[in-house]
């Protein structure tokens, strides 16, 4: 509609001549629809002359284009469809506004149809909803003080003196006020998939979730993707690693240079997987039956010892002996192997008496950007200033993302740095919202100030337990977080995003430690099978990494499959019930309002007679010092469908207000209903 923006604002134009001219629905109706179809005709003549055989022509292209969108065979809303209902509710507008005089309700349609864009579209409009909100507010005062020129002058410096203060307060600091509240619901939205279903039907572009080769710039929100990646049939869910990245820029990570690692090959039935650095005891020996439905050439691995058995002896593997990644030759090798697992078996009193100390590679796993903000600098000393070994130091790290007030958990608020600003530096200070990039990131370089040699490391966390000994792992549970290194133990992962448990923590002497453990899982508790409120909270909060992936597959959601027509079908379904939600508001809320006022709060006839008087004056003028009686006799004269009972209310209210009658709050409640139901269907009598 850009494109010829001054011939649809003739369009627009129309309706709204016909809107303030005319009366009558029988005439008003057809019109309306002759002025759509020309605006129809303007954006799209196909080439054709405006008749009934354009009007043939585009219907036929609505129905293939709606067939094709509810069957989800088409990614985005047709422009066709799309202009035909920004003509509609132009048309919707120009009633409200202007006929009817609905400023309220005609505003929140207008500022609901850019939070629809914002969602929808991917762009960015909050000075445009601010400004409307405010015109809005005026445009509202000027019917409810028409005759008041100082209040309006007022209430105008007012809003002026808004909007100034609006345009000069951070956005981050709006949004995190705003979205907190909501942000429960709408990561719930984002996990069963409403999210993803918006980007695949609009025209956004934001990231998914699911494994990422490309770590470079992180930042922004993330959808969930809900696709199975692989299955496992095993007794203890894990933390499924894949890579490890070490050379922080500042604003996202870096593999290693190549020069700095060595990469072997294995093949044959057979291939065992061992940690060299580990010197501690392992665990018994578990069986894990592994299926990939996502073929790329990554090996999802647990921590520990492995033995890979291939169903394939000529299937090569190369390991990464570095960042431990282990990769097929041929991703499309081997959908299906088992591992023979030795999970590590360690303590954190184990740990305690490890001094600090470098492992003795080529690759710095202090380095950190010449640039990194000081205040940065100055968080992680002092968090760190009072431990004294090595566990004491990561923990109090660790402890202070994962449990402190300061930091909120959210895919969908987390938000992106300013330019040229440290991507730590953003969270930790200015936005504090974010997913485990955000949290593990932030770990990682804070260890690294105080000379903790730490890197970080992502994949999948266990994922969903679909019955016995079975998990399904899906895009949505990619992950990431922190490992550091110990002397004798190699390097160990930390967990600092909140909802998720460090992978591979043991349990302790402690009586505590020793129940959680027992009755949840010495791993990850995510996807774990408990009824606890922590539980469950975590199964909602899934993190994950982000994926550069533009697949468009159809997602399997986690507690239900909907096909694309049912899906949209519902959309459409809620669009409509929002529409009559939105009708019954605007066409009853008059009454509504009085009716609350009457039954639920038992207003008194003195308190709601004169709003009944402010309404009957937009209907037929008052003039000033008019008596009541004199008013209600025109009023009435004008609109006898109101059978005489304004003039018995205005009676009564008078009794009530000069003669000091008892009040009957049920006879008087009844009449004020009556009076407020009449008024709220009446319609402006036009001037002949």
């Amino acid at each position: 509609m850009e494109s010829l923006f001054s011939q649809n604002l003739v369009i627009i134009a129309l309706f709204c001549l016909v809107a303030g001219l005319l009366s009558k629905w029988f005439i008003k109706l057809p019109l309306y629809f002759f002025i759509l179809c020309g605006g129809l005709f303007l954006n799209f003549s196909q080439n054709l002359v405006f008749s009934v055989t354009w009007a043939n022509v585009f219907w036929q292209r609505i129905v293939n284009l709606s067939g094709l969108f509810l069957d989800g065979r088409i990614g985005y809303l047709p422009e066709e469809i799309a202009v035909s209902l920004v003509l509609l509710i132009v048309s919707l507008l120009a009633e409200l506004l202007i006929e009817y005089e609905r400023v309220v309700i005609s505003y929140l349609i207008i500022i609901g149809y850019m939070l629809f864009l914002i969602i929808y579209n991917d762009i960015e409009l909050p000075l445009e909803i601010v400004l409307f909100a405010s015109f809005g507010l005026v445009h509202r005062f000027l019917f409810v003080h028409k005759k008041n020129k100082r209040n309006f002058l007022i209430v105008a410096t007012l809003l002026a003196t808004f909007l100034l203060i609006t345009w000069g307060i951070p956005s981050d600091l709006i949004e995190t006020r705003m979205l907190a509240p909501s942000a429960t619901f709408r990561n719930y939205l984002n996990e069963k998939g409403f999210y993803q279903f918006i980007e695949e039907t609009g025209a956004g572009n934001l990231t998914r979730s699911g494994f990422s080769e490309d770590d470079e710039t992180l930042g922004g929100p993330l959808l969930d993707d809900n696709q199975v990646v692989f299955e496992a049939q095993q007794q203890s869910p894990h933390y499924w690693r894949i890579d490890s990245k070490t050379y922080y820029s500042g604003s996202g990570w870096e593999s290693p240079a190549p020069g700095n690692t060595r990469i072997d090959s294995y093949s044959g039935e057979e291939v065992d997987l061992f940690d060299a650095d580990y010197q501690a005891a392992f665990a018994e020996e578990e069986e894990i039956n592994f299926n990939r439905e996502v073929m790329d050439s990554y090996v999802p691995l647990p921590y520990g010892n492995k033995q890979i058995k291939l169903e394939e002896p000529s299937t090569e593997l190369f390991v990464n002996q570095e960042t431990q990644r282990v990769d097929f030759q041929n991703s499309e090798q081997s959908r299906s192997f088992q591992l023979a697992w030795q999970d590590f078996n360690y303590t954190l009193e184990e740990l305690a008496d490890v001094s600090l100390s470098t492992p003795e590679t080529a690759v710095d796993y202090l380095q950190l950007p010449e640039q990194l903000p000081q205040r940065v600098v100055d968080l992680a000393e002092e968090l760190t200033a009072e431990e004294e070994t090595l566990i004491g130091k990561v923990t109090a790290i660790e402890d202070y993302l994962k449990y402190s007030e300061n930091f909120r958990y959210s895919k969908v608020d987390a938000g992106f740095p300013t330019e040229n600003q440290d991507y730590v530096d953003h969270f930790l200070f200015d936005s504090q919202v974010g997913y485990c990039d955000n949290f593990s990131s932030a770990m990682v370089v804070m260890l690294r100030v105080v000379g903790i040699p730490a890197r970080w490391s992502k994949g999948f966390s266990a994922g969903e337990k679909v019955k016995e000994n079975q998990f399904v792992v899906r895009n949505s549970d990619a992950h990431s977080w922190a490992e550091v290194y110990f002397e004798g133990y190699g390097w160990l992962p930390f967990e600092a995003t909140p909802t998720f448990s460090q992978p591979l923590q043991q349990t302790t002497t402690s009586s505590e430690t020793t129940e959680s453990s027992s009755s949840e899982s010495t791993t990850t508790q995510e996807t774990s099978d408990t009824t606890t409120e922590e539980s469950s909270s975590t199964t909602e909060e899934d993190s994950s990494m982000i994926s550069t992936s533009t697949t468009e597959t159809p997602a399997n959601h986690r507690s239900f499959a909907i096909s694309p027509v049912v899906k949209n079908a519902l959309f459409i379904l809620l669009f409509v019930i929002s529409c009559g939600f939105i009708y019954i508001l605007w066409r009853w809320y008059f009454y509504l309002y009085i009716f609350f006022l009457v039954k639920i709060s038992q207003a008194n006839i003195l308190k709601v007679y004169p709003i009944l008087l402010k309404k009957a004056e937009k209907f037929v003028f008052r003039a000033s010092k008019q008596p009541l009686s004199h008013y209600t006799q025109i009023f009435e004269a004008n609109y006898p469908e109101f059978q005489q009972t304004f003039i018995y209310l205005t009676s009564s209210y008078e009794q009530v207000l000069y003669g000091g009658k008892q009040e009957d709050k049920q006879s008087y409640g009844q009449l004020l209903l009556a009076v407020a139901w009449h008024l709220s269907q009446a319609k402006k009598r036009r001037k002949t």
